[in-house]
């Protein structure tokens, strides 16, 4: 099945960038903000191009009017890049990995499609105009899933999602640090999140989150009962004892 190659290979890519110290991971990020920033001029042109072939050419305003609906494989990379750039607002500082992957697809993934199909010379089939009824919900898929995602990020969604599902797993573990008076330095998974840098400070436990923000540390603090005390990092009140705090840049 060749048309699930573009799909999997972006799960395999979003995967890598997952993983915080991953040695693929910085690489990774690297050539896809490269690509973002690179192929916006080229792509830009394409479209003035495009558009203007389109006001000209009688064949290709045809062709477009024979464009087949988006398959399995658009949609399916459609809500991959949408659930990376998700994935990328759901922790403090953005994870920018998730979230330039995902942008760079979505921005991306029409042009392919579109070339795809200005140079397909397939012409319709019997019986297809009929099909393109039933696939009529195809065409509106992919505009309703962006727009769903940004609703989402907008109203700071994946954000307060994320936080309430690992809350248990994060408080039980931020108690038992305060009870023993001692943490685990090394970075560790807790609650889907990737914990390092844990240390007691300011009367609670107080960790970054790995792979979040560029130039500075992010994270969350637990603090009870009184709140936090005056310190360089700022904090801001999520939810009962928790906040969430961001270093100093060091750009």
């Amino acid at each position: 099945m060749p048309g699930y190659r573009g799909p999997l290979l972006l799960a395999v890519l979003l995967a890598v960038i997952a993983a915080p110290d991953s040695p693929v991971r910085e690489r990774v990020v690297f050539g896809t903000v490269l690509t973002g920033l690179f192929a916006a001029v080229p792509l830009m042109a394409m479209l003035a191009w495009g558009l203007v072939r389109l006001a000209v050419s009688p064949a290709a305003r045809s062709r477009v009017r024979r464009l087949r609906r988006p398959g399995n494989s658009v949609l399916l990379g459609c809500l991959l890049a949408s659930g990376a750039v998700a994935l990328g607002y759901s922790v403090p500082g953005e994870d920018l990995g998730m979230l330039a992957m995902g942008l760079v697809v979505l921005g991306l993934l029409p042009f392919a499609w579109f070339a795809w199909q200005m140079a397909s010379t397939a012409e319709p089939t019997e019986g297809a105009g009929a099909g393109r009824l039933r696939g009529l919900w195809r065409w509106a898929a992919a505009p309703l899933l962006v727009g769903a995602t940004v609703l989402l990020i907008h109203h700071g969604l994946p954000l307060q999602a994320r936080f309430a599902i690992a809350r248990p797993a994060l408080t039980s573990y931020a108690e038992q640090a305060l009870a023993t008076g001692s943490v685990d330095h090394h970075q560790t998974w807790i609650g889907g999140y990737p914990v390092r840098d844990a240390e007691l400070a300011d009367g609670g436990l107080k960790f970054a989150i790995g792979g979040s923000g560029l130039f500075a540390r992010h994270g969350y603090a637990y603090l009870p009962p009184n709140g936090p005390t005056p310190h360089s990092d700022e904090y801001v009140h999520v939810s009962g004892p928790w906040y969430s705090w961001s270093g100093p840049d060091h750009f």
